[in-house]
């Protein structure tokens, strides 16, 4: 194999913290040439913030937690409604909006072998979790009359089958050149004690840096730069679990404008103490967003004066990121999460064989920008017409669950142009593209058509 010596300052960051690599703290040893290249690209910084966040005490509970104020969803008359909806459109028609949609992560537990983007979920259609979304951000550019640029963010693991799937699909008529992937990082995991881990001889063993390191793969892929070329000042942030999710959402975009906000995130409302979801509070007068588990049971439950749950904004990682904080965001030392986890990696008395061994990950995450934000806008996403993430093959969050709620969402829709469209019986679908909503839908009325004996509405064929 070929090998390589490390330089000698590299050596001695080693030695200074005590991390052995075979020989390699004293520089006695030939390494593998990938792993000194590895080595020699450490964030050396961002090491020494991994290892002692392996011995810092577990962050004290939340105090003094508030609810942050909570606009009504898009989809209910308010009095900012159409103003709001005005602004947003008017930055998507003058092109200062780009779509990011975080899709780095494998369908394994749905069962599925490729990125979890390509799952079809369409129950009609079999119309992919990637199609879905390009479909709105079609009708979106139809609508805007503006090229609307589609940041997917991959992970390393799903990369290349992402850009090949979109390549084979012609990018579902997007356009190569403003279907943008950007791969997101890793980290490496640590041993307990804080050694770094071998997966094979001539490399580290490394995991994804979260979806908090959308942030530098938006920055060190050189797409924010050619976004604010563009002139792109505005970004809308989801993830590809969740077909329901109102991309662009005209509204959002323009209360987030309004206020002069930083950062925005939406939320649907927590009813139950017990879901499993994060919470967007306020604490210390700055919003973040708390683990359902870190809250006291007794607040988790406490009731407001409206009868609904005192901390409701549950979590949805949907967001608006002003492109000037993004890019801020790259470079900020946001928290790194540890979790303990049994891995395969080669062990320290050497030999060529994986073996099963207690590792550290780390991780960011992308809300924990929310502090650091200034003005933040919270709005309510009404959940049986935002929410139905597709996290798992059975129960809750599941295949089944995520096709009943885009069913029932289509039936929604076409009450209001019936009786001149009525679904058969069984799964319903509408075709990927064909409206935003029930209002946009209503106006293509004359151009649609029932197909699959009534259980698919799409656009009438050209004569």
């Amino acid at each position: 194999m070929a090998g390589g010596v490390l330089r000698p300052e590299t050596r001695a960051a080693l030695r200074a913290r005590g991390i052995r690599i075979g020989s390699a703290a004293d520089g006695a040893t030939e390494l593998h040439a990938g792993l000194v290249a590895e080595l020699e690209a450490l964030d050396w910084e961002l090491l020494d913030r991994q290892r002692a966040a392996l011995n810092a005490a577990p962050p004290a509970p939340p105090v003094g937690l508030g609810a942050p104020p909570l606009l009504p969803p898009a989809t209910v008359s308010a009095p900012d409604r159409a103003g709001a909806a005005e602004l947003g459109w008017r930055a998507l028609r003058e092109g200062r909006v780009a779509v990011a949609t975080v899709a780095g992560g494998q369908a394994s537990r749905l069962g599925f072998d490729g990125p979890k983007g390509a799952y079809p979920l369409g129950a009609v259609s079999g119309a992919s979790l990637f199609q879905m979304l390009a479909g709105q951000v079609a009708r979106l550019r139809e609508r805007g009359a503006r090229p609307l640029p589609w940041i997917v963010q991959t992970g390393p693991d799903n990369h290349a089958a992402t850009a090949a799937y979109l390549r084979e699909r012609a990018h579902y008529g997007l356009g190569a050149a403003s279907v943008r992937l950007v791969c997101q990082g890793t980290l490496p995991a640590l041993t307990v004690e804080g050694q770094l881990l071998l997966a094979e001889p001539g490399r580290l063993f490394r995991n994804p840096d979260g979806h908090g390191g959308f942030f530098r793969a938006l920055v060190r892929s050189g797409a924010a730069a050619r976004l604010r070329a563009e002139g792109i000042d505005t970004l809308f942030y989801s993830q590809i679990d969740n077909p329901l999710v109102r991309v662009a959402d005209p509204v959002f975009l323009g209360r987030h404008l309004a206020a002069g906000a930083a950062m925005s995130v939406k939320v649907v409302e927590k009813t139950d103490p017990r879901e499993k979801v994060g919470l967007v509070v306020v604490a210390g007068g700055k919003p973040q967003c708390i683990e359902y588990s870190d809250l006291d049971p007794a607040l988790a439950s406490a009731r407001a004066d409206d009868g609904g749950l005192l901390l409701r904004a549950g979590n949805i990682a949907v967001h608006v990121l002003d492109l000037d904080f993004a890019e801020a965001m790259a470079t900020a030392d946001l928290p790194l999460h540890a979790a303990r986890k049994l891995v395969r990696a080669l062990p320290d008395a050497g030999g060529l064989d994986p073996v099963e061994r207690e590792a550290v990950k780390f991780e960011t995450f992308v809300f924990d920008a929310l502090p650091r934000a200034g003005v933040v806008v919270v709005q309510l996403a009404e959940r049986a017409e935002e929410f139905a993430p597709v996290k798992n093959r059975t129960g809750a969050d599941s295949i089944d669950s995520c096709r009943a709620a885009l069913d029932a969402q289509g039936r929604r829709w076409l009450e209001g142009l019936a009786p001149r469209f009525v679904p058969g019986p069984g799964a319903f679908e509408i075709q990927s593209g064909i409206a935003l909503d029930a209002a946009d839908l209503a106006t293509r009325v004359d151009a649609l058509e029932l197909r699959a004996h009534g259980r698919l509405l799409t656009l009438r064929r050209s004569r």
